[in-house]
Parts: C-alpha cells; sequence; structure tokens
C-alpha cells in the first residue's frame, strides 16, 4: 500500500476501499496483526479514518480488534459462507415467490434491465460489470417482492459476500451464471411463484455449494451442506 491523494468522497471510505483492497489482494494477509498508528502512516492520513474503516469491517467479521496489540484480519471460514449464504436463502427465496405472484410490467423492467446489463458484460467478458447488474438483478426481485426491510437487510448481506470477495468465477463461466439468472427471469415473466422461490433456491444452493469447495477443497464437505428449513414460500 502507498500514500494517496484524498479526492470528493469520505476520507473514511477512500481508506476503507483502499484496505479492503489489500486485504483481498493478500498484502494484508488472512491471520496477521496490523497497529492502526502503522498503516495511517503508510497511508499518509491520520489514525481516525484507518480506525473507522476497521471499525467497520470489525461489523461485518473481516477484522477484529485485539485490546493493547492492534487489528487481526480474519480468515473467510466455511462458517462464514454458510452463515451469509444461508441468510440470503431465508431472504431471497421467499421474496422471489412473491415477486412472482404480483410482478407487473413496471416492477418487471428493472430485473430485466438488470438481466440485459449483466448479458453485455458477460459478451464483454467483464466481471466486475457483471457483478454490479447481479447485485442490481437480485435488488430488483427483493424490491418488487415489496418488503423494505428485507431489501436493507439483504443489501448488507450482499456486502458482507463482496467484502470477502466470495465468487465462483474461478469455477464457472459468466456464461454459466447467466443461464442460472436467465432461469429466474422467466419464472418472474411467467408470473409463477413456485418457479421463482424454486429456481431462486437452486441458484443460491448451488452458489453456496461451489463457493465451500474453493474454500475447503472438500468436495464432500460442499455436497452435504444443508440449506436452512424455508418459511413459507412469499409468507411476508
Amino acid at each position: 500500500m502507498s500514500a494517496f491523494v484524498p479526492e470528493q468522497t469520505s476520507l473514511t471510505d477512500q481508506v476503507y476501499g483502499e484496505l479492503l483492497r489489500a486485504i483481498q489482494a493478500g498484502e494484508l494477509p488472512a491471520g496477521t496483526l496490523h497497529s492502526v498508528v502503522e498503516l495511517s502512516a503508510k497511508l499518509g492520513v491520520s489514525r481516525t479514518p484507518v480506525r473507522e474503516a476497521f471499525q467497520r469491517m470489525a461489523s461485518s467479521g473481516l477484522v477484529k480488534f485485539e485490546r493493547s496489540r492492534g487489528v487481526r484480519i480474519l480468515e473467510i471460514s466455511t462458517r462464514d459462507i454458510e452463515e451469509i449464504y444461508s441468510l440470503r436463502m431465508l431472504l431471497e427465496v421467499p421474496s422471489a415467490h412473491r415477486a412472482a405472484g404480483r410482478m407487473t410490467p413496471a416492477l418487471l423492467q428493472p430485473v430485466e434491465e438488470a438481466f440485459a446489463a449483466m448479458k453485455r458484460a458477460t459478451a464483454a467478458g467483464s466481471e466486475p460489470d457483471f457483478q454490479q447488474a447481479d447485485i442490481a438483478f437480485h435488488a430488483a426481485i427483493l424490491h418488487a417482492a415489496g418488503n423494505a426491510r428485507v431489501v436493507d437487510v439483504a443489501a448488507n448481506t450482499r456486502m458482507q459476500m463482496l467484502d470477502r470477495g466470495l465468487s465462483t468465477t474461478q469455477t464457472r463461466t459468466l456464461d454459466d451464471i447467466l443461464i442460472v439468472h436467465e432461469r429466474i427471469l422467466t419464472a418472474l415473466r411467467n408470473r409463477d411463484p413456485a418457479a421463482g422461490a424454486t429456481t431462486m433456491r437452486d441458484h443460491l444452493l448451488e452458489t453456496t455449494q461451489l463457493l465451500i469447495a474453493q474454500s475447503t477443497g472438500d468436495q464432500a464437505l460442499a455436497d452435504a451442506y444443508a440449506p436452512p428449513p424455508l418459511p413459507i414460500a412469499g409468507a411476508f
């Protein structure tokens, strides 16, 4: 890491982004301990934005403050993956059921636009653009379900996933992921609640198992993952 010139955005946000990049790039490896003073000097900023950035990371389980020692970078565990995706299933599967049942052209349009953006990103081979469109796709479905609190909770859960750099593009192509999302979109177009719930569940379950296999190298452990018992689809 090196010092940088602050931009118009919040200094804490900039420091957060740089520290997150360094963690994901392995410059701040999992398990290592770091001093706020040391890192603020490297970044050329005061201690406050570095401390605030780490506090934000601590709230989502990326780091841990150790009294009188510093900040520990935490490893991504199988438990992290299971907890994040189990929560996504509990939120997004019933939401897909409800969204399909109440779908209108106006509610469907943002989902269609996000899917079109995913197709463009796939053709261009741009994983970052695909990821942003993927976020928009899922958010549009949650909005269509009509529960604002679920939208907020799911956004926080999704951010924890992104902060940990969780991605299945190591083991499947953008085309593969696009096909899965097209099945979800087809269920929404058809206003089919059961298919909406099933295709969303299948998507999230497959992603969970792929991530567990990637992180552990143990396919048997991935196959053994059991999703949480889901509430009655659409019952909120």
